[in-house]
């Protein structure tokens, strides 16, 4: 079982060898942040930013908070930093220390699948997000009415603790908040890889 202890340790030893493990995911990143229309003035937050491997896609004038658990990550990210308004902290995806309603746009790449609890985790990204802003999601994801294969259910036993977990449902986990989907969009790996706009409602309507 995935604890916030045991994924700090193994990110602790990823940090090392992230970026040229993960680099083949660089088309998503650039795609999800595109979809986001990021525009000069907007508040963003960067859930899980790991190495800093979103930044070289977010405008240069996006006025940035990226948070990840992990210090080791967090050194990366600093040295891509550059001359970008991004604001680097320390700090749990599930508990994230922001008033309601601070950003305008929200990214959560490859943090959903990750954290102990991914309903949590998304629930308060959407509170941090402002009413009527954006929220993207770029994961890993078993989005089927039926029981996950034998194979992801092994592997996620094995991996979520240390890595991600693959058995994850995202309309299962979205419908525990009140975001909406603009866009699904399957990015691939035998349809376990997907990409979501969402929207946070202007009101309440849950």
């Amino acid at each position: 079982m995935a604890t916030n202890r045991g994924l700090r340790r193994a990110y602790t030893v990823w940090a090392a060898i992230y970026d040229p493990f993960t680099r083949f995911l660089r088309r998503g990143r650039r795609r999800s942040i595109a979809l986001l229309d990021i525009r000069p003035g907007d508040t963003v937050l960067l859930v899980g930013c790991g190495t800093g491997a979103d930044f070289e896609f977010l405008p240069r004038d996006a006025q940035c908070v990226a948070v990840d658990l992990t210090p080791a990550m967090l050194r990366r990210a600093a040295a891509k930093v550059e001359d970008r308004r991004i604001q680097l902290a320390e700090m749990d995806a599930m508990d994230l220390r922001f008033p309601d309603d601070t950003f305008d746009k929200t990214i959560l790449h490859h943090i959903v699948a990750v954290v102990p609890d991914p309903v949590r985790a998304l629930r308060e990204a959407e509170r941090a997000t402002k009413p009527g802003g954006h929220l993207v999601v770029l994961d890993k994801f078993w989005n089927h009415a039926r029981r996950p294969p034998l194979f992801l259910r092994l592997a996620s036993a094995v991996f979520a603790g240390y890595v991600t977990a693959v058995d994850r449902n995202f309309p299962a986990i979205l419908a525990q908040t009140s975001l909406d989907i603009l866009q699904e969009i399957p990015m691939g790996f035998g349809g376990l890889y997907y990409l979501y706009l969402l929207r946070k409602p202007a009101s309440p309507t849950r």
